[in-house]
């Protein structure tokens, strides 16, 4: 009783941070306090602090991530890499299908780098530029190109070979990830061509002004700006400044460590900035630290930001949420729950029951890590023909659509969109979705609906 008590006060304390603007970090902070103050009555105090420690560990890489994709997202402005991607890639783009195209090039980019923040650090920034650029930066277009972006980078995020998310759950499962694969294909085709319908739908009722561009009266045909005149007056927009990008394609179709991928894409993009575009030493270091700042008013909007300051809060939001997730596996605290759902499963299915696991789980611990493990443990002895797969199509993507959650914050700050955006992430809901409609189907004509 105590135990639940405890968690319906943490879910009271985040949704009050929802809904009076208050930062996430106070709620998780007092969360973090009132499972410390569990654990130290259960198991005393020093045995609580190595419980946090321990969490914290097991984060250490997503948390090693965080720092570089702070240097990557600043040297990409510095080389001029992305506004030369978006130079080059806004001649092919029309309004009516940005929303679709955004959507299709995130996850064609997250299938092949197998990362939802380096696509998001990446792929993602460009797509949200070049939608500013076009002057789709309302809130209901931010939320439409926002949600693009973020079922865009965990449809590959859930089901690349090189995904460590992927491979985390085929780890933990002692399954093999290529027949998971296979396996996920079987769930997939229907939610994304389903979701590729709604982003069209959206795409064609999307409000597209003159925008940052129009104000300065740059603007090519079919309503789209002429970037290119704009970046040219900061950057020279040199094929060259592509490398950081070509080194974040090959090293991952390589198959290389996704952290040295940022760290050697960010090296080049240095490089670059250094020869090609101009920048001193000093001014990269303060690029590096504060964020890359153009001299140039009219583009500040699409090229400022990135820097190791711009991943604080969410560093800060990481090493809570592996405090809590230590605390968690250390304890009992979570032992009401398991039982409820085991009760569930009983009358429903096991993925139903995974399903309403991860979602709980997601929204206390907002860890993607922490979901996958958790969710696995409370899980496992349902008795469900494929648990890999009913994790990758629940605790794998549902943490994305937690708006407080570490999955989403990087993401929506990435590409600066607003918090309403995880409406619009289509792909998140109907994976699921459609599995439970199948379940319901297959159970109607006696057959067992758990397995696509």
């Amino acid at each position: 009783m105590v135990e639940l008590i405890i968690l319906a006060v943490f879910c009271v304390a985040l949704f009050a941070s929802l809904l009076t603007g208050a930062p996430l970090l106070y709620a998780l902070a007092f969360g973090l306090v009132l499972f410390a103050g569990y654990g130290v009555r259960c198991c005393g105090l020093r045995e609580t602090l190595k419980m946090c420690w321990n969490g914290v560990k097991t984060a250490r890489g997503i948390l090693l991530l965080f720092v570089l994709l702070g240097l990557l997202t600043s040297m990409w402005r510095a080389a001029g890499t992305i506004p030369t991607v978006v130079s080059f890639a806004v001649e092919l783009i029309r309004p009516e299908i940005f929303v679709l195209l955004t959507f299709v090039l995130n996850s064609a980019m997250s299938l092949l780098t197998g990362t939802a923040l380096g696509t998001a650090a990446t792929m993602g920034v460009i797509c949200a530029t070049i939608g500013r650029s076009m002057g789709m930066d309302g809130v209901s277009d931010s939320a439409w190109i926002g949600g693009a972006v973020l079922a865009g980078v965990y449809f590959g995020n859930r089901i690349s070979p090189i995904s460590s998310m992927a491979l985390l759950t085929a780890g933990i499962t002692k399954t093999d990830i290529y027949q998971n694969i296979r396996d996920m294909v079987r769930t997939t085709w229907l939610p994304f061509l389903m979701s590729c319908v709604v982003y069209f739908a959206a795409g064609m009722n999307v409000d597209v002004i003159a925008g940052v561009a129009g104000a300065s009266g740059v603007v090519g045909a079919s309503g789209v700006p002429n970037v290119v005149e704009l970046f040219a007056k900061d950057f020279s927009l040199s094929l060259w400044s592509l490398m950081p990008a070509a080194v974040i394609v090959v090293l991952s179709v390589a198959r290389v460590r996704t952290s040295l991928v940022l760290l050697w894409s960010s090296a080049s993009a240095f490089v670059l900035a250094l020869v090609i575009e101009n920048q001193t030493f000093i001014d990269l270091l303060k690029s590096i630290i504060f964020g890359y700042k153009t001299t140039v008013p009219e583009i500040a909007k699409m090229v400022n930001g990135g820097g190791l300051l711009s991943t604080v809060n969410v560093f800060l939001i990481v090493v809570i949420a592996g405090c809590c997730g230590g605390i968690f596996k250390g304890t009992s605290l979570l032992q009401p729950v398991k039982s409820r759902i085991e009760k569930m499963s009983q009358n429903t299915n096991p993925f139903v029951a995974t399903l309403a696991c991860a979602s709980l789980v997601s929204c206390v611990v907002c860890n993607q890590t922490l979901t996958i493990i958790l969710t696995n443990q409370m899980t496992e002895n349902l008795g469900a023909k494929n648990q890999a797969l009913n994790l990758y199509d629940t605790a794998v993507t549902v943490i994305a659509l937690v708006p407080w959650s570490v999955a989403t914050v990087i993401v929506l700050n990435a590409v600066q969109a607003p918090n309403s955006a995880v409406l619009c992430a289509c792909f998140l809901y109907l994976v699921p979705v459609c599995r439970v409609m199948v379940g319901l189907c297959g159970k109607k004509g006696g057959v067992n609906g758990d397995f696509f």
